[in-house]
């Protein structure tokens, strides 16, 4: 009983060791808040005011503001305190910041304060707004209760803002192995072609199934070795790019694969995957929706081969 209870007790510390690091806090920018004529005072006052309510929820990661200001110079972003998706995204991948946070402060004609904060994901391009309102007598007031509305907007919209973290490589890989069942290990060639140009492999497919066939324990051969290939993989490997968001490039790529027995021509399958990726450089946009294509294949295809 003693034991059943330890190892129960095991289990839950690790489950809720792995709960903690998956909710990790997000890293949040605060960009200048700005203003107009008598206004503009306040924007510099609300920058500092936000900045420092928001260092005390523990929930969030405060970027540093000379980070911050490292990365506006770099872009050359003017301090204009609106933030467009397209330098939100630039700035996320600079920091690493996944939350940008700017703001506008305009001033009544009858002397109130209303301040707007935009709530940028700058991974995802989606924002939300916080406001709050009240006389500039009360502006500690104001700055405490717009930065509780802004740290319940990142919790209550995280799904929205942040992108989920994804699966590394090297764990994906693992899974992948571990995942078959069987002991048998043929040798395989694999020939992933584009579908324009004449012969022309898909380098990056090939490379990618190659390397994940040889780390489970596949010979993979080609028209240059010396042994045949026992099973041989051809397909398609159709990309093009998608709509831009911003500053980032999108790319489909659709693979099909056809899994052959080559001593008895026997056809042990075919199998089809659509993959997307998104990212601020073109070529890495392009190389990874291949990548996640070949990985979605390679967890279907190599416990077929290892029957």
């Amino acid at each position: 009983m003693k034991t059943n209870f330890t190892l129960f007790a095991l289990v839950v510390i690790l489950l809720l060791a792995d709960a903690a690091a998956q909710a990790a806090p997000p890293t949040v920018a605060v960009y200048d808040f700005t203003g107009d004529g008598d206004a503009a005072g306040y924007g510099r006052q609300l920058t500092t005011l936000v900045t420092a309510d928001l260092t005390t929820e523990t929930n969030l990661v405060m970027l540093e503001r000379a980070e911050l200001d490292k990365a506006l110079s770099e872009q050359a972003f003017g301090m204009s305190g609106m933030v467009s998706s397209d330098a939100a995204a630039k700035i996320g991948q600079i920091t690493g910041a996944k939350v940008l946070v700017a703001g506008q402060v305009i001033k009544t004609d009858d002397g109130h304060l209303v301040i707007v904060a935009d709530i940028i994901g700058t991974e995802t391009g989606r924002l939300f707004a916080s406001q709050v309102e009240g006389g500039p007598e009360n502006l500690l007031d104001l700055s405490a209760a717009l930065s509780r509305k802004i740290a319940k907007t990142i919790s209550d919209q995280a799904t929205n803002l942040i992108t989920p973290a994804q699966e590394s490589s090297e764990d994906h890989l693992e899974r992948i192995i571990k995942s078959i069942s069987g002991t048998n290990r043929p040798s395989v060639s694999v020939d992933i072609l584009y579908p324009v140009g004449k012969g022309r492999h898909s380098a990056t497919a090939e490379a990618e199934l190659g390397h994940i066939l040889l780390s489970a324990g596949f010979a993979v051969v080609d028209g240059h070795s010396d042994r045949k290939p026992d099973i041989e993989i051809t397909g398609m490997d159709d990309i093009g790019p998608g709509p831009r968001q911003g500053a980032l490039y999108n790319y489909r790529c659709v693979v099909d694969l056809k899994i052959q027995e080559r001593r008895t021509g026997e056809i042990l399958g075919f199998d089809h995957q659509v993959s997307t990726a998104t990212d601020t450089a073109r070529a890495a946009a392009d190389k990874s929706s291949q990548v996640n294509a070949i990985d979605a294949l390679a967890e279907r295809v190599l416990p077929l081969l290892a029957k």
